[in-house]
């Protein structure tokens, strides 16, 4: 059974500078620090981004692939600091934000970054998780991992440390579904999308040249038919507990799951994969 974590916010530390959502980083009164998003933009349907956010991480989970912890963030009388806001003008006492916890210590891959030889390789303690990222987002129309950003790309990836290994975990998944352009249209006749994704970016085609061709069609063979099993009663949760908080589009978790079921969606996320490691 899923139950979303409802935290309140404590303190507010300041106001990220991205170009998305510019998330608030609160302590929240479990003593720990959440990335906190809302809407930014004019257009209240982007609050479904935030669902987004929230079925990708519950989603990963059941895929086994690393993700930080979330909770639902209500604002609390006294945190909101407005001389600390820029863009979240719109954040008002008792909403409600999609919280990423922060991990202490990690990093971002930055836009430049590339696996320049093995022994770079070697430290990644959980490479097939690559694979399973590039593979998840295809899967689930992810149309911010692997934006071009010129001159580099757009991860969306932290860096966990522990010693001189380090640890790949996923996060922020608000573009999802094709993103703003598609809310409350996407649907699974939709045609696939396979460019400006993870697979093609130059950290993934660097990192894959470590990776031997049997090795990744071991870790595509045996992460799709998990794809294929139905998450139905997953977002269904998921959905249920949203439904009062944020005004979501009709028939959200239904269009997920028949989205993520289509069967010819699944296979041409595979072939992609599959093919990746003969064209970089």
């Amino acid at each position: 059974m899923i139950d979303i974590l409802k935290v309140k916010t404590e303190l507010l530390l300041e106001e990220t500078k991205t170009s998305g959502h510019a998330p608030l980083k609160f302590i929240c009164n479990d003593n720990n620090l959440y990335y906190c998003k809302y809407l930014v933009d004019f257009d209240p349907n982007e609050i479904n981004c935030l669902a987004y956010e929230i079925v990708s991480h519950y989603l990963l989970k059941a895929l086994n692939i690393p993700t930080p912890d979330i909770a639902l963030v209500e604002v609390s009388e006294g945190t909101l600091d407005k001389s600390k806001i820029v863009k979240n003008r719109r954040l008002r006492v008792n909403h409600i934000c999609f919280g990423s916890k922060g991990i202490d210590p990690s990093e971002e891959i930055n836009e430049f970054e590339t696996c320049t030889n093995k022994r770079e390789y070697n430290r990644i303690v959980n490479p097939e998780d690559v694979i399973k990222i590039a593979l998840f987002d295809l899967w689930i129309n992810n149309v911010d991992r692997g934006r071009f950003i010129n001159p580099g790309f757009n991860y969306n990836l932290l860096v966990v440390r522990s010693g001189s290994k380090r640890k790949i975990m996923a996060f922020d998944h608000a573009f999802v579904f094709g993103g703003v352009q598609q809310i409350g249209i996407f649907n699974s006749k939709m045609p696939f999308e396979n460019q400006d994704k993870f697979h093609q970016s130059d950290f993934y085609k660097s990192f894959i040249r470590y990776m031997d061709e049997e090795e990744i069609i071991e870790i595509v063979d045996n992460f799709i038919p998990l794809l294929k099993i139905s998450h139905k009663e997953v977002i269904d949760a998921i959905i249920f507990q949203l439904a009062d908080i944020w005004k979501l589009t009709p028939n959200l978790a239904d269009r997920i799951q028949e989205y993520l079921f289509c069967e010819e969606r699944i296979e041409k996320v595979k072939a992609v994969i599959l093919n990746s490691k003969s064209i970089y």
